[in-house]
């Protein structure tokens, strides 16, 4: 059985390791992939108060401290056995949905894009972010930025902070948003669907 190996993996949050075995006749039989990061958050949050969990948290990933920081105030609403109100529930969403589309889109451009656009045989020098918006302009590239920059600022408003938010408390969120903001996100919402 014949084995290839990708190792590493550079294009995640962390390392990673890919091995793929093909039979005789070159077909997959098993595929692998491996992420042997060990970060130890679960062992320094053993022992402190579980309302410190979506500051802590949040300090896994650069790239997703959104969805962590979400998670562990929906951890905390289970310990403390409490319903977040309605409204707190749209705000958590609303913020969900910026990280998502500013994680994404980091994901993509960044991550993944420079692969498929420029194609896995282009120069590995140049199969990065500069060389996606070479191929593809400076217009798109201002877009991204653009783009990525409104579903930040809708995070920071929300989260307190935009990278490490600091809102989510049991049962509810820190602060409520007023109807200029609401406005503001409004604009940038459709703007960013429209992209």
């Amino acid at each position: 059985m014949n084995k290839i190996t990708i190792d590493p993996i550079t294009r995640l949050e962390g390392h990673g390791k890919i091995e793929i075995f093909l039979t005789q006749d070159g077909d997959v039989a098993n595929a692998y992939l491996q992420v042997p990061e060990l970060r130890g958050f679960e062992k320094f949050c053993q022992g402190r108060p579980v309302e410190e969990m979506p500051r802590i948290t949040t300090r896994i990933c650069g790239v997703c401290p959104g969805a962590h920081h979400i998670a562990s105030t929906k951890a905390t609403d289970a310990v403390y056995q409490v319903e977040p109100t309605p409204t707190a529930k749209k705000i958590r969403d609303l913020f969900y949905c910026a990280h998502m589309i500013h994680s994404h889109a980091a994901h993509f451009y960044v991550l993944a894009a420079p692969d498929f656009v420029l194609g896995p045989t282009s120069n590995p020098k140049e199969r990065n972010i500069l060389g996606l918006i070479a191929k593809l302009g400076t217009e798109i590239g201002l877009e991204v930025i653009k783009h990525r920059a409104f579903a930040q600022e809708i995070q920071a408003v929300i989260g307190g902070k935009a990278t490490h938010p600091v809102c989510g408390l049991p049962g509810g969120m820190s602060k409520a948003i007023i109807e200029e903001e609401r406005k503001d996100f409004e604009e940038k919402a459709k703007s960013l669907v429209d992209f």
